[in-house]
């Protein structure tokens, strides 16, 4: 399916006006493949809004996944640094215009944790933060979470028939082999695990890295984007937390400060003894899909390549590291922090 056209800045300023009364000057800001805005208002306020296609028919009166979502946590769970919803002037919690949905947000300002080298304390509340979110969204459910799309892990094997179309291959790593390799094991191993009834699902973040979380110190003061969320598995949570935070220790040991995400996580929320192998093999599967997805979309979206290709070098890195250490050796790590 052709990606539709990008909306513009003007655009963006004509629908919050006309839409929601807010009369702003629009700054674009980096996503995958949503048309998303900064917008400042006369006086320094902001506000986000985002404008993303709609690929399949909504029931006009129901809000999608990712604003019911925003609303359950507004009140479940008011003390989590989530944006909250801005009405249009009609009272609706979003607009679907021209075959695209519209949701205006509160913006949370604060630094990316991208940016900075995250502390073993700041890694905890990482960690933590997650476990909050989760229990928050616990009961929440939602006729559009019964989704899948290219980063959903649980159907990680729905990124096969991707490889045939990647570019050649990255420095230092024979990439098909070992991509190859990852999803034959995801479908003679980690596929009959997941089929287990004593595997806890719900709704999940499914994205919660470093470009998605704001921090101050050492603590998280903003958990954005919550457009990837859907029912799955509560340990790829988990491992896709983690998996952002390997490699960042400067001893040595790469996998150190993924455990302090994890150990924060079961620190709030107990994890359980079938957890840990899961959770090892989500975090090679996110970073095997972040090699996968990101070159795919680069070819499809040329004019966004530099964007959607700025981590893929240190996914690669990561995902041979990990994958030299094993699954087994991860899991007895994973372990060793639950006790």
């Amino acid at each position: 399916m052709p990606l539709p056209p990008r909306v513009s800045h003007d655009q963006a300023e004509e629908i919050a006006a006309a839409h929601y009364g807010v009369s702003a000057v629009a700054e674009r800001l980096p996503a995958e493949h949503d048309d998303t805005f900064r917008l400042t208002v006369a006086d320094g306020t902001t506000r986000l809004l985002k404008i993303a296609p709609l690929h399949a028919p909504v029931a006009a009166a129901a809000p999608s996944v990712q604003t019911a979502l925003l609303l359950h946590l507004a009140t479940a769970a008011p003390a989590l640094p989530v944006q909250r919803v801005t009405a249009t002037l009609d009272g609706q919690s979003e607009l679907r215009l021209d075959g695209r949905l519209v949701r205006m947000t509160s913006y949370l300002a604060g630094t990316p944790l991208g940016s900075r080298p995250a502390s073993a304390a700041l890694r905890r509340d990482i960690g933590g933060t997650l476990a909050r979110l989760d229990q928050a969204l616990r009961p929440f459910t939602h006729p559009g979470a019964n989704r899948t799309h290219l980063w959903d892990l649980q159907n990680f094997h729905q990124l096969r028939p991707l490889l045939s179309q990647l570019p050649g291959e990255l420095p230092g790593m024979d990439q098909r082999a070992a991509l190859v390799s990852c999803l034959d094991r995801f479908e003679a191993v980690v596929l009959p695990r997941l089929a287990d009834p004593a595997t806890r699902r719900q709704v999940i973040h499914t994205d919660f890295h470093g470009d998605n979380l704001l921090v101050d110190a050492d603590l998280v003061t903003g958990v954005l984007d919550f457009g990837d969320s859907l029912a799955g598995p509560l340990v790829m949570d988990v491992g896709v937390a983690a998996c952002y935070q390997f490699g960042a220790d400067a001893d040595g040991d790469p996998l150190a400060p993924a455990l302090d995400v994890i150990g924060g996580y079961h620190a709030v929320s107990p994890l359980e003894p079938g957890d840990p192998a899961l959770i090892g093999e989500f975090m090679l599967l996110r970073l095997a899909a972040r090699i996968i997805v990101s070159q795919w979309n680069a070819a499809r979206e040329p004019a966004n390549r530099d964007y959607l290709l700025r981590r893929t070098p240190q996914a690669a890195a990561h995902f041979a590291a990990l994958r030299a250490i094993g699954p087994d050796a991860v899991a007895n790590r994973i372990r060793e922090v639950l006790q």
